[in-house]
């Protein structure tokens, strides 16, 4: 009985290391994820977002933002551009007034997205992931979600406040969208005097 106890926990020890050994697949995933996060890095470009002072990383070059004013007087930059079927946006709010509660001001961003959604016929919404910092910067807060709309296009949408900006940056296209990519841009916002 003793030796069969003893076989027994040998054998359950075994099976648990060899469980939790790296395999040949998981290294060979992990050294290919680390080279594309590598090379989207090396693709992106750092572009300013007019004379706002706030910037954004980049797959392809919007151009020269569209600004106008909201009613209440808030300015608004905005464009995208299309590379390779994927449409990659970029929307900028530069608020009359400070919203000093964040709270509030997550409140204020999640209004500006259900604007979006209608303005762009998203009939699928995973729902909003609140309560996000950029780049662990705790002045900031910000929401995240998944779209479709009424094309099928699937769209991934990240938006960013430090109360004085809203920042949205979205990626949208029908087929499937590269997520080391996707995550560096819609990570890519920086406010003024941000690193």
């Amino acid at each position: 009985m003793r030796q069969l106890l003893l076989l027994l926990l040998v054998s359950c020890c075994s099976i648990t290391s060899i469980a939790q050994a790296p395999t040949k697949e998981s290294n060979k995933a992990a050294k290919e994820a680390a080279k594309e996060e590598k090379e989207a890095n090396k693709q992106a470009s750092k572009v300013a977002i007019s004379g706002t002072g706030c910037t954004v990383e980049v797959f392809c070059f919007p151009g020269r933002f569209d600004a106008y004013d909201l009613e209440d007087g808030a300015t608004v930059y905005a464009d995208d551009c299309v590379k390779d079927g994927i449409t990659w946006g970029i929307y900028l709010v530069k608020l009359v007034a400070p919203v000093n509660n964040l709270d509030a001001a997550e409140d204020t961003v999640i209004t500006y997205l259900d604007f979006m959604k209608l303005d762009n016929g998203i009939v699928k919404s995973k729902g909003y992931d609140k309560g996000h910092s950029l780049n662990k910067d705790e002045t900031t807060r910000g929401v995240y979600d998944k779209w479709e709309d009424v094309d099928k296009e699937k769209w991934e949408v990240k938006a960013w406040t430090n109360g004085k900006f809203i920042g949205v940056l979205y990626v949208h296209s029908a087929k499937e969208l590269p997520e080391k990519k996707v995550e560096l841009f819609l990570e890519g916002l920086r406010f003024p005097g941000m690193k």
